[in-house]
């Protein structure tokens, strides 16, 4: 069975959520959550309760704080942002290759393409420009130099273009907020699992199939 690890700041709102609506939507999935901040044995947030009571989801929890038996758990350390995933790398470097922020895994396939793309061919023009530069001087590596930024002025606009279109990995944070709020978050997670959820049973799948 896969092992799934859910991750926020204080393991009160968004990873509680998260745990309680993979464990509502399939049982096949083992998982837990916790939070990098987290004070152990804390309740999660009146809101969560109250919005998983209202959604017929059974919930109890109690926060964990993040440790290294937990990190080596989970089969897959799902974060809620990009600074938590940053802080599950620096605390636990060698398990890079299961971190990843929810959001990231469930949607981020082919989405950063575009733009590791043009960031490639910019990188092989630089080289080419630095290779052809070799044995030029005076006002003919001048030329080459003023034509080449002309070329790259361009290129690092459309970089920057594609750049601003780079969807946002993060889970919005409701702590401190309306019941409302809470809501908008859960829906945004609940997106994300769905998807987690379409992927995790399509990889299954085409292990079963080999």
């Amino acid at each position: 069975m896969l092992k799934v690890l859910f991750i926020c700041t204080g393991n009160t709102c968004r990873s509680p959520m998260a745990e309680a609506i993979v464990k509502h939507k399939n049982s096949k999935i083992e998982v837990k959550s916790a939070g990098v901040f987290a004070a152990n044995g804390s309740p999660a947030s009146q809101q969560v309760e109250t919005l998983l009571k209202d959604k017929n989801i059974s919930f109890s929890h109690s926060a964990r704080l993040l440790d290294r038996q937990l990190a080596e758990w989970g089969d897959l350390l799902l974060t809620m942002t990009e600074s938590h995933k940053a802080l599950v790398l620096r605390d636990f470097p060698e398990l890079s290759h299961k971190v990843s922020t929810l959001k990231e895994y469930a949607f981020g396939e082919g989405m950063y393409e575009p733009y590791q793309k043009k960031a490639a061919e910019l990188e092989t023009k630089r080289a080419t420009f630095v290779h052809e530069l070799n044995g030029l001087s005076g006002e003919e590596e001048e030329k080459k130099r003023k034509t080449f930024e002309q070329e790259l002025m361009k290129e690092l606009e459309e970089l920057e273009r594609l750049e601003k279109k780079l969807p946002s990995f993060d889970i919005s944070d409701p702590f401190g907020g309306s019941l409302e709020n809470y809501h908008e978050t859960y829906n945004e997670i609940e997106a994300s699992i769905d998807r987690l959820i379409e992927r995790l049973t399509a990889e299954t799948n085409e292990e079963d199939e080999q």
